[in-house]
């Protein structure tokens, strides 16, 4: 479904930026996401097939009903097509959208302990050297196996520089020098 929700996502991103509100979009579809995640049972419901689509679609209007425009008429096209199930990857197909168009890209910092504003600024600037990204929109999560270090994630790409990982590549190298 990965490629339908893509699809979903490009015909959001192209039409918000043509109407010039692809940031109104972007934060109401946040909102959309975080509400629909907090209401129990609510995807299920949506795409219950004994569910009318009138009743789906007055769910969609009393629930959304003051988002942008755009992204409301999205929303009753996936209740009409019992597809609420792909509206968290939807939105994070539209946030690589905006991030590709942004130069700017989300990065994972796991370490042992929480680090300091200045230490993940540091590491961003680092990144940004590296990838030529503008921006890094960067989270920092705990991490405790990692033993020291830190380990970055870039979209795929996975920068590890921790301990654990050290002694691994360690105890891997012994490995081959005695099976030799």
């Amino acid at each position: 479904m990965a490629n339908l929700s893509q699809k979903y996502a490009q015909a959001l991103f192209d039409v918000a930026e043509q109407h010039g509100s692809l940031e109104g979009v972007k934060a109401d579809f946040y909102e959309v996401t975080e509400a629909a995640a907090s209401v129990g049972n609510f995807i299920e419901f949506m795409d219950n097939p004994k569910i009318t689509r009138e009743k789906r679609t007055a769910a969609v209007e009393a629930a959304f009903g003051q988002s942008d425009r755009l992204l409301l008429n999205l929303l009753r096209i996936l209740s009409d097509k019992k597809h609420m199930s792909l509206l968290e990857e939807i939105y994070g197909e539209f946030l690589s959208l905006y991030d590709e168009v942004h130069n700017q890209a989300r990065v994972t910092v796991e370490s042992v302990y929480k680090l300091s504003a200045e230490e993940l600024d540091q590491l961003g600037q680092v990144f940004i050297d590296k990838t030529g990204y503008e921006k890094l929109l960067i989270t920092n999560e705990i991490n405790e196996e990692l033993i020291g270090g830190v380990r970055v994630l870039i979209g795929s790409k996975v920068y590890d520089g921790s301990l654990r990982n050290q002694l691994d590549n360690l105890r891997n190298n012994f490995k081959e020098h005695t099976n030799s």
